[in-house]
């Protein structure tokens, strides 16, 4: 990776920015709910509802107990948009109905305590009777006209892809292992209750329940059980399940033999004894591998059901030994190997089919093993599995991506992890001779190379593959893409309700094509090496593709912050790890003519995400190249803000380039199947030649001065708005602030070719603004973030970084004086 001129002297700690000493709950804005009416008539709309309810009521009524557990009272609404009339919870609790699945962006769906719904209907013959006293509109009008109908919650919705075609196939008596989700209703105890209830009646049908688990944080409720068919099919018709289906499949591995023999690789240099630690959760690993012979300080598992620690499958060292020695390939030509900068703790949670063992839940499994390396010490975890029969669909969180975000923030670690592979043969169609330049406009038409669990997860970093530079092929091969194009086995985003996903990218390998059959090849020369740790391999180093590759190349530079910043939260680990990350030029869409140049960068995004992630800047400044740190916690609906100096590089005028990037990385709240499945969305703007009260009055109608410890009024004298910021003071950023802010890690860049208009009656400096938007978290809670802000100049301008360090220890300093003569 080529870095920018002049970022050739590095050695510099990044420098620690204080926010300036004022903040306050942000500026409340009444919520509309859009113009004009979708149902004119009221009375039919609420004849129409009232005709739903009463088929839902004579439904549950007219049903007997299925395997002992009695009908209970849920149903589907099915809504006309995304309104926060219909997704917003205290509506539903005030009709006596209680959400569990909010997910999709036009359905809901609760359940109701109350047989006969009367909370509900009153409220709707309110509705029916139109506005009253002179209003204008009517009584719950803005709840009722964005319902659209009304119906059960039945076997088909319960009915997972995969199993649809085993029970298509099995007979009755036939046994089958499936995962079962139970219904979260909002509190622990009773979906644990539910667990037990459901669990006995499987186990009296003459099933058996091999495990269970359940979590208030990620609001899950799982178990696994065997049982025959027939039962199975029963159980689709048990109201407290939310979704039945078989186990997913076992990873692959598509290495070729061996040709490097271990005497090839003795004697490498290991990293030192006080080196820090980087976990993996995977298949295991080979201890004593020549690759990684004193570098592994521990291969256990915890799990009951696996032996030990030992890979039996070599996904796991694989992973490893590209997480212990980075790139493989340029070593072993040149035989310069560098000394490991980490050493490596593994958790084995696969068996020898590179599967979660059969009678456990992948989620008790990893949950297990990540608490485990944080009780170690581990800060950074790379998990490079997806449950390949999880693809995301709409807005739900698939479990294990809840599961990851609910033990990030719990845990206080980074877990980074692959957007999955996807075969071409899923997304591509006809294999002809454009395949090999038009794959990612295919991938973009097709549904099936979406995101794999846990991909989607919000706090981790999600990595995508690159193809890798090209050797000589054999004749005949041509490659599919070119260099830093991404892999054509490497799904693609979006995230959760449209997050930046994946965030980050890294070499990784790509398939080839014969050029007369149009048939897909795996050539060495296209891959990139690992080490061999199958069963009776007979060398030690093999080759092999695919985003699990591409995942422990970010986990190295996370642990390099890490390492480098030893009492840095998850949130500042992967806010400086986002930091680091280089564009990738967006050529790959070159082939179509559909795009606008910004439809491309957005499109460009779900396959790159921000960028290559790069060691060369991300746990140290250089002269050229300053990054400011920042931790702190905001309150719900507060606003904090910073002050960074602009350096009198940006003023130089002299035709150069000089930018600045932000990153900001926080662990909200989750909760599965929810529409809003962020507690809190934070997000931030840069402004610039205002001063710092006109720049609070923008955000807020109070602040606290918390220095002080009193809370004061700031009124809104000039009538100020964001939007009518000049855009000479207002940082117009890429990508757009309503992009970025979707995701728990946000990037944007911007770059100046001239330098900057100084304005000589207001302040310099850049004030960038961080802003909580509350969800559903708890009014008095706290979140947690970490804020990092790059300035960055070329070689034909003066070095920044003493100017900056100076100025932001110059603003700390008179901070404090004035807090101490107050």
């Amino acid at each position: 990776m080529i870095p920018l001129p002049g970022f050739d002297e590095g050695g510099q700690p990044h420098v620690v920015v204080e926010r300036v000493q004022l903040d306050g709950s942000r500026r409340k804005v009444p919520r509309g709910f859009g113009g004009g009416r979708n149902f004119g008539d009221r009375k039919k709309h609420a004849d129409d509802l009232n005709g739903d309810i009463d088929f839902v009521l004579s439904d549950v009524a007219a049903r007997t107990p299925t395997l002992g557990i009695d009908p209970k009272l849920i149903l589907v609404v099915e809504t006309l948009a995304s309104t926060q009339s219909v997704a917003e919870e205290a509506n539903w609790q005030r009709s006596g109905l209680r959400i569990v699945d909010t997910s999709s962006t036009k359905r809901v769906v609760a359940f109701s305590d109350d047989p006969a719904m009367s909370l509900f209907l009153t409220r709707l013959e309110a509705y029916s009777v139109g506005p009253k006293n002179g209003q204008s509109s009517a009584t719950h009008e803005a709840f009722f006209d964005n319902i659209d109908n009304v119906r059960p919650y039945g076997p088909q919705d319960r009915l997972g892809v995969e199993l649809q075609t085993v029970l298509r196939q099995a007979d009755r008596d036939d046994e089958i292992t499936v995962d079962v989700e139970v219904w979260y209703p909002g509190d622990i105890a009773t979906a644990e209750s539910w667990l037990t209830l459901i669990g006995d009646a499987i186990s009296s049908a003459s099933g058996v329940v091999h495990d269970s688990f359940s979590s208030e944080a990620s609001g899950l409720a799982l178990m696994r059980i065997s049982a025959k068919a027939g039962i199975v099919r029963q159980l689709l018709n048990v109201d407290l399940v939310a979704k039945v289906e078989v186990l997913p499949d076992s990873l692959t591995i598509n290495a070729s033999p061996s040709e490097v023999s271990a005497d090839t690789v003795a004697d490498l240099p290991v990293p030192d004894e006080a080196s820090p630690l980087v976990g993996i959760i995977d298949s295991g690993v080979v201890a004593n591998h020549p690759l990684l012979r004193g570098c592994v300080v521990e291969a256990v598992t915890t799990s009951t059901w696996i032996e030990d620690g030992a890979d039996r499958h070599g996904h796991g060292t694989a992973v490893a030994s590209i997480l212990a020695r980075g790139s493989l390939d340029g070593q072993i030509s040149s035989n310069d190997w560098d000394a490991p900068p980490f050493r490596v703790m593994s958790v084995r949670v696969l068996d020898e089919n590179a599967q979660i063992p059969p009678y456990r839940l992948a989620e008790r499994e990893l949950t297990d093993a990540a608490i485990y390396l944080a009780q170690q010490g581990v800060k950074v975890i790379n998990l490079s599995l997806g449950d390949l029969n999880s693809m995301i669909v709409g807005n739900r969180a698939p479990s294990i991506a809840a599961l990851l975000d609910a033990l990030s923030r719990s845990l206080n670690v980074v877990f980074v992890v692959p957007t999955g592979n996807v075969a071409p043969r899923e997304y591509a169609g006809q294999f002809d001779e454009s395949l090999a330049v038009d794959y990612p406009l295919r991938m973009l038409e097709s549904p099936n190379a979406r995101l794999l669990d846990p991909a989607p997860a919000a706090t981790a970093l999600t990595v995508s593959s690159l193809v890798s530079p090209l050797k000589p092929l054999p004749l005949g091969t041509v490659p599919l893409g070119k260099p830093a194009w991404p892999s054509p086995v490497s799904r693609i985003g979006p995230g959760i309700g449209d997050a930046i996903k994946p965030e980050l990218c890294a070499p990784a390998g790509t398939m080839g094509q014969d050029q007369e059959s149009y048939v897909l090849v795996e050539p060495d020369e296209l891959q990139i090496a690992v080490a061999d740790g199958r069963l009776n391999s007979t060398g030690v180093i093999t080759h092999d593709f695919g985003s699990s590759l591409a995942a422990p190349h970010v986990s190295r530079v996370a642990a390099l912050v890490a390492s480098k910043y030893p009492r840095a939260s998850g949130n500042l680990i992967r806010a400086l790890t986002l930091q680091s990350a280089e564009p990738v030029p967006l050529d790959f869409l070159s082939p179509s003519n559909t795009f606008t140049e910004g439809a491309s960068a957005s499109e460009g995004r779900r396959f790159v995400g921000y960028g290559q992630a790069s060691s060369l800047r991300s746990a140290e400044s250089a002269i050229r190249d300053t990054v400011l740190i920042a931790e702190s916690e905001v309150p719900v609906d507060g606003v904090h803000l910073y002050a960074v100096p602009v350096p009198e590089a940006f003023f130089t005028r002299k035709r150069a380039s000089r930018g600045m990037t932000v990153t900001l990385s926080f662990d909200p709240l989750v909760r599965a199947r929810r529409m809003d499945y962020l507690s809190t969305r934070l997000k931030f703007e840069v402004v610039r030649g205002l001063p710092a009260d006109e720049v609070i009055e923008l955000f807020l109608s109070e602040a606290e001065d918390s220095a002080a410890g009193r809370r004061v009024k700031i009124h809104n004298r000039r009538g100020l708005k964001v939007s009518g910021i000049p855009t000479q003071k207002r940082i117009a950023m890429e990508p757009s602030q309503t992009v970025r802010s979707l995701g728990a890690n946000q990037l944007a860049r911007k770059t100046w070719q001239n330098s900057l208009p100084r304005f000589n009656d207001f302040p310099n400096d850049f004030f960038v603004v961080v802003q909580s938007l509350n969800r559903w978290a708890p009014s008095t809670s706290m979140q947690a973030y970490a804020l990092t802000v790059r300035l960055w100049v070329d070689e034909k301008l003066p070095p920044i970084y003493e100017e900056v360090r100076t100025k932001v220890s110059s603003a700390r300093i008179r901070a404090r004086g004035r807090v101490q003569t107050r």
